[in-house]
Formats: structure tokens, C-alpha cells, sequence
């Protein structure tokens, strides 16, 4: 069983120096935004396609777009994607979900998580599945980016973002905790061995189902009310 004990988590982050955040789900109520896209985008092919790859989506929280575009099109519709043909279907997508995304609202407690631990001189760093270029902007349009030292998304992996983190900033791994809601989070942090803190209903029901989980440095959070 993972830990869900607040007052420890507490302590503990006050030990460390560096919070990187996923966006979508961690930060921002805005999962459903992309699921409802993404089943707008495939739903000319028909329910039973679209269903799959709501279901697919949902799953794999932290796949970034691109890779989703291949999978689906590739396993679910027999049909290879050149590359302007995955950089339409973003644009597609990233009109369907980016000014939403920008509006919507904050997870519980995340705000004043931010600015309080912001205040103590921690540094931040976002690492989103979320093409960066966009990220960047939304983070932005949101009055967010002054806490962040850096913004990472896609193409490259949450893993391979984390590793960038340590070595570009000389950070040790055991000053980090990554907050995530997506199993790539979850796997991510516990390949480079830091600190996950998930948040959320949705990553605690993906790990109980998902044994046996490894407990160690991991924790669990309805959300960032709970840490204030």
C-alpha cells in the first residue's frame, strides 16, 4: 500500500529542494478537456473507434499527443501517419483544447501551494506530455510562468525531461519529487529514483490495480489542500 500520510509528506518536502509538476490533472483540471478532444477528433470513424480511444487515452495519461496519434491510427485504424499528417492532427487537437485549457480551473490548493512553497525558495519545474511549445504558452496565459525556472514537454519523454533537470541544473536526485497523476509519471520517477507524490483519484485507482507497487519514496494526495 502506498502512504497517505500528510503530516509525514509535509515534512518531507520541506527536506527537499526541487518540485517538478505535471500540468494536466496535477495542476490544472483539464484531463477531460483532451479526453472530450480526442474523441472529437476520432469520432468520423465511428462510436466503436472513438470509444477506444477515449478508453486507450484515459489509460495512458502522460503519452504525449504524437504518440497517441500514431497508436490509434495504427492499431485501431490499419493506417500509417507521415509526418505532416501527425502535425495536422495536433494543430486539430491543440485548437480544440488550448484556450480551455488556459480557463480552466486549478487543482484544489494548487495555487497557494505554489506561492507558499515559491516563498521558501524551492525551484519548480513543469514536465508535461503537452507539446512544449504549447505548455509554454498556457503556463503563460495563466500568469503562471514566473514560478517556473524551466518548462519541459513533449516530444521527449517524462523521463528523459527529469534526467535533463538533474543534469543541466546539477540537482541530486534525492532533492527531487515529481507530482503526477499518469502512470508515465508514476514509472518515470521511480526508473531515475526520486520522490512521487500522485495526485489524485485517478493515478491512486491506476496503482491499486497495478501489484505490487513498490512504496519506498511514494505517496498519494486527493490534492494540495491536503499539504496546506
Amino acid at each position: 500500500m502506498i502512504k497517505k500520510d500528510q503530516k509525514k509528506i509535509v515534512k518531507i518536502l520541506d527536506t527537499k529542494s526541487t518540485f517538478v509538476f505535471d500540468f494536466d490533472g496535477v495542476l490544472a483540471d483539464s484531463v477531460n478537456i483532451k479526453t472530450l478532444a480526442f474523441y472529437e477528433l476520432y469520432k468520423e470513424y465511428g462510436e466503436s473507434i472513438s470509444s477506444k480511444v477515449v478508453e486507450h487515452h484515459q489509460a495512458n495519461g502522460g503519452m504525449s499527443r504524437f504518440d497517441k496519434f500514431k497508436y490509434y491510427h495504427g492499431n485501431f485504424l490499419n493506417m500509417d501517419l507521415r509526418e505532416s499528417d501527425i502535425e495536422e492532427l495536433s494543430t486539430k487537437f491543440s485548437s480544440l483544447v488550448k484556450e480551455s485549457v488556459i480557463k480552466s480551473p486549478e487543482i484544489r490548493g494548487a495555487e497557494e501551494f505554489l506561492k507558499k512553497n515559491y516563498l521558501n525558495e524551492k525551484l519548480f519545474f513543469i514536465n508535461s506530455a503537452t507539446p512544449e511549445s504549447e505548455i509554454k504558452e498556457i503556463i503563460k496565459c495563466r500568469n503562471m510562468d514566473h514560478y517556473f525556472t524551466q518548462v519541459f514537454g513533449s516530444p521527449k519523454s517524462k523521463l528523459d525531461n527529469l534526467r535533463a533537470i538533474l543534469s543541466r541544473y546539477n540537482i541530486d536526485i534525492t532533492q527531487i519529487v515529481f507530482f503526477g497523476d499518469a502512470l508515465s509519471d508514476f514509472d518515470a520517477a521511480n526508473k531515475l529514483g526520486c520522490m512521487f507524490v500522485g495526485i489524485g483519484q485517478h493515478i491512486e485507482d491506476i496503482l491499486s490495480s497495478r501489484l505490487p507497487v513498490p512504496v519506498g519514496q511514494n505517496y498519494l494526495l486527493k490534492d494540495f489542500k491536503e499539504l496546506l
